[in-house]
């Protein structure tokens, strides 16, 4: 496998293993020790693996029937971008603060990823669409 399907193979894994079937570990193998995301961290989240951890586990405490989709993935140099689709239904834990409400979400993701010299994630960029996601879970 050629430097280019490696790293798109590391960024599918976390998307086909961690979210649609709760694989944590799969954020270890994937990820670098010190791996920078873009987004902000909750307080008391030490490092973006333990952030995506946390992130994983939400939306499937919340989404039991999660799957989250890799629709298109293209890697050029050590950069991946990929375009994800999540779906599932809200039936589980409250999710950003709203109780479970049985309405279906069915959101689309942006995410850029750049890899070290080992496929590993270093460097994270993202249009996660949470203000779709709360919209349609809104009982509004």
């Amino acid at each position: 496998m050629d430097l280019l399907e490696r790293n798109k193979a590391t960024v599918r894994r976390v998307f086909d293993e961690g979210f649609s079937q709760g694989r944590l570990d799969v954020v270890d193998e994937a990820l670098s020790p010190d791996a920078v995301d873009r987004h902000p961290f909750e307080p008391g989240e030490a490092d973006f693996r333990e952030h995506l951890k946390a992130a994983i586990t939400m939306f499937r405490d919340a989404m039991p029937d999660l799957l989250a989709s890799v629709e298109d993935i293209v890697a050029e140099g050590n950069t991946v971008a990929a375009r994800v689709r999540m779906t599932g239904t809200h039936t589980g834990q409250q999710l950003f603060g709203v109780p479970a409400t049985g309405r279906s979400v069915d959101i689309e993701q942006f995410h850029f990823i750049h890899t070290d010299e080992h496929g590993h994630g270093v460097r994270h960029w993202a249009n996660v669409g949470v203000a779709e996601l709360r919209q349609q879970i809104s009982a509004a």
